[in-house]
Formats: structure tokens, C-alpha cells, sequence
């Protein structure tokens, strides 16, 4: 089964997600709020996961997108299972830093303050690299939100890299990504 974790001021209401949901019809998603804080946001999102109705003899993968990437490389090593993780933040601290102040979701347009303190508690946060479950990690070379070389430098030696001409958000999910997520599905 996949579940999905959406990014920064995004929702379940992606277009990532619902490219997903037309090729894994069962794919589910996890929410957080990004207006809550890194420790919270994390157990809010092991919580949800550990209560998906799994299909008896499934295996979890985990799909991440920008900063709902950095999240499912943490939440799998806590729960032992694979991701995938498109386009993710690597160091949320920093690359959130801009979006300190007055902020909209995309979906639902509700405003909202993102202030120091919630940028500040993604600073600290454990290496996972070294955990024991296999990673997927699709970077756009068009990305212009986040670096798609800090990305592959970082997972380097720990995900398979494959790139797409895709920006931040991937416009399909090609052929490799589709066979790759049924792989890690088993």
C-alpha cells in the first residue's frame, strides 16, 4: 500500500497525489498541518500510518513530495518501511527560512503565519540515511524551488537517483517511477 505525504502548504488535495491515486487506486494519504511543529508533525503522521487499513500481506511504502519527502524518509526508518521521496527537502530549516511570515495553502486557501519557532524545530532532526529500508529518490532537473544537486548529493550511497526534466512538481510519473513504486510495494 502507498501513502502519501504532501508538501509545505499543500494537502491530500495535490496533483501529486491524485497522479498517484490514478495508477495506485488504493494510495492513501497522511496530512499534518504546516503550520505545526516538526516533533509534532512527525508523530501525527507515524500515528496516521500505523492506523491504515492494510490490505493483509501488503507492505507500506511511503511517498514524499518536497518537504512531505523529507518527512517519509524520517517516518520510514521509524517504522522500517521503503519511499519514495520526489523532489524532497533535505535541510527544511534552511530552505523553509523564506516562507517565514504570512503564508496561504494552495489548496483551500486558508492564511497563515509561519513563525520562527516553527521553522527553527526542523533544524534538529536524526540522520536516517544509514536505516535498513530501500529508497526511491526522483529528482526534477527543473526544479527551481529546491536544489536537485543538494538532494543527490545528500542521498548519494543511500536511494537509487532517477531524474526527470520535470520543476518542483512532477508533471507524470513515468515508467521507471511506476515499476520502481510496485517494486518497493513488495
Amino acid at each position: 500500500m502507498i501513502a502519501y505525504i504532501h508538501g509545505f502548504n499543500s494537502s491530500p488535495e495535490s496533483n501529486t497525489f491524485k497522479l498517484l491515486r490514478q495508477i495506485f487506486p488504493d494510495a492513501q494519504a497522511l496530512d499534518y498541518p504546516s503550520s505545526g511543529l516538526f516533533p509534532e508533525n512527525l508523530a501525527r503522521l507515524q500515528k496516521q500510518a500505523r492506523a491504515l487499513n492494510m490490505p493483509l500481506g501488503s507492505s507500506l511504502v511511503l511517498v514524499g513530495s518536497s518537504l512531505g519527502g523529507f518527512y517519509a524518509s524520517q517516518l520510514s526508518a521509524l517504522l522500517g518501511c521503503n519511499c519514495a521521496l520526489f523532489n524532497p527537502a533535505v535541510w527544511p530549516a534552511q530552505s523553509l527560512r523564506k516562507f517565514v511570515g504570512p503564508n496561504t495553502y494552495f489548496y483551500g486557501g486558508q492564511h497563515w503565519e509561519f513563525t520562527d519557532a516553527m521553522c527553527d524545530s526542523y533544524a534538529i532532526f536524526p540522520d536516517v540515511r544509514s536505516a535498513p529500508v530501500n529508497r526511491f529518490l526522483v529528482l526534477g532537473l527543473a526544479d527551481t524551488l529546491l536544489n536537485p544537486e543538494e538532494a543527490r548529493a545528500y542521498w548519494k550511497n543511500h536511494a537509487s537517483i532517477h531524474e526527470t526534466n520535470d520543476g518542483h512538481s512532477l508533471a507524470a510519473l513515468d515508467n521507471t517511477i511506476v515499476s520502481t513504486l510496485r517494486n518497493l510495494q513488495q
